[in-house]
């Protein structure tokens, strides 16, 4: 259940202005400034933001509100003790119906079904999927992967950042009540689950469920790579000679990465292309904006990379990347399914990603979800993430966890090695 205290704005003078904040019932010592738009408090927003995360600084969250995926609305949450800024948090509020976001057929599962018992089951799951329509209020963003929900610039232990943020999404929420928003769940999104034990065992008190996403995939980048040669060199014989025969089917794509106003030129194909691997996928929540890849370019400039693939002139598929200081985030991408076979694009992106990582100097590839194996052949590992939920009203946790196994796809996978085993491992 969702607290029901009614809340009540006061001022506080912060930075020689007045702030309207709204106490918090749980932390007598911290209230909330609550805005639905970034430019209302970038300058506070931004002195309490962590200064090596684009993904939490206004500049990039600026331009997803403007070119939002539909049914997407935000929330901007400050905290002030005493009077002082000391943490933020982001949130989404996104209207998910999951049978339109499911793409695959049922007929494998069905066909699964040779028992009454399961077949039960499965009949049961799918009239609660077709009816499973309801606002989720994100603590996090549902575009990336990763701890992009909330930031103390202050040092807190996980109690109490539980307990905050659990205060500051309570009076949230009555807040949107109050605007006729119904918000039916909670959702605080991806915590690296060797590192939340604590987070985790507050956020059980405060009746919020634990759950698995889908790994996320990353790969340290080792500094004796300062060519991609030298990435190859520290692969086994056997992916070794993947690569090379990879890079050789790949001859005959032009690569080039693209200006912003190449991009403006390209944006109804480069849209396209998003589509066709959006639509392929077993779940997919929303769909980009269809300027969303132009105006990131236009926003972010240089941090912000697309790059296209073309044969005999037609653009066939292109990657994105957004360097986030230490690290690297291999964004949103699409390929024309007709071309990936016989010049194994998708492999060779993963390639590319990797060369552009080295040749930025980054620590870190954030390679995201889905396709896990072909990712762990390049040398992707994968890390558990947490994501927490609840619910409010008492419908059983049981019941809802149906939603976010089906928004959670299970993928049958094999880890794979490609680094020779005399090779030391970085990370």
């Amino acid at each position: 259940m969702f607290s029901s205290n009614n809340i009540s704005k006061q001022l506080i003078n912060a930075n020689q202005q007045n702030i309207e904040v709204y106490p918090l019932s749980k932390n007598a010592t911290y209230s909330i400034q609550i805005k639905n738009s970034i430019k209302d408090i970038q300058e506070v927003w931004d002195t309490v933001a962590p200064k090596e995360n684009l993904f939490l600084q206004s500049t990039y969250l600026q331009t997803l509100e403007n070119f939002p995926p539909e049914k997407m609305s935000f929330r901007y949450i400050i905290f002030y003790k005493e009077n002082i800024p000391v943490g933020i948090a982001y949130n989404q509020i996104f209207k998910l119906n999951v049978e339109d976001s499911l793409q695959q057929s049922n007929e494998e599962e069905a066909n699964k079904s040779n028992c009454l018992i399961r077949a039960f089951s499965n009949a049961a799951k799918k009239w609660f999927i077709k009816r499973a329509e309801f606002n989720l209020l994100i603590c996090g963003n549902l575009l990336l992967t990763g701890e992009y929900g909330f930031h103390f610039k202050v040092p807190i232990n996980e109690q109490q950042t539980a307990s905050l943020i659990q205060d500051a999404l309570d009076a949230l929420q009555n807040i949107l009540d109050k605007e006729q928003t119904k918000v039916s769940v909670h959702l605080l999104k991806d915590y690296k689950i060797e590192t939340s034990e604590e987070l985790k065992e507050q956020l059980k008190k405060e009746t919020y469920h634990p759950f698995l996403m889908q790994p996320s995939m990353y790969m340290n980048i080792r500094p004796n790579w300062d060519c991609f040669d030298n990435y190859l060199g520290d692969m086994s014989s056997k992916y070794r000679v993947r690569a090379k025969r990879a890079r050789k089917k790949g001859d005959a794509i032009v690569k080039k990465e693209l200006s912003l106003e190449e991009i403006e030129a390209h944006e109804e194909r480069i849209y396209e292309l998003y589509k066709m691997i959006a639509d392929g996928a077993g779940f997919n929540a929303f769909l980009l904006h269809k300027q969303y890849f132009t105006e990131l370019k236009r926003d972010l400039g240089n941090c912000y990379k697309l790059t296209g693939y073309f044969i005999d002139g037609q653009l066939i598929a292109f990657y994105t990347a957004i360097f986030n200081y230490k690290e690297m985030d291999a964004h949103f991408l699409g390929v024309d399914g007709a071309y990936n076979r016989a010049h194994q694009v998708y492999l060779n992106i993963l390639y590319d990603l990797v060369n552009r990582a080295i040749e930025g100097r980054v620590e870190r590839i954030d390679f995201a979800r889905t396709a896990l194996e072909i990712k762990s052949s390049v040398g992707a590992v994968s890390q558990d993430m947490l994501c927490f939920f609840k619910h409010r009203s008492t419908l059983s946790s049981k019941v809802l966890q149906l939603v976010f196994d089906s928004l959670n796809p299970k993928e049958e996978w094999q880890p794979r090695s490609p680094f020779k085993s005399d090779v030391i491992p970085v990370g």
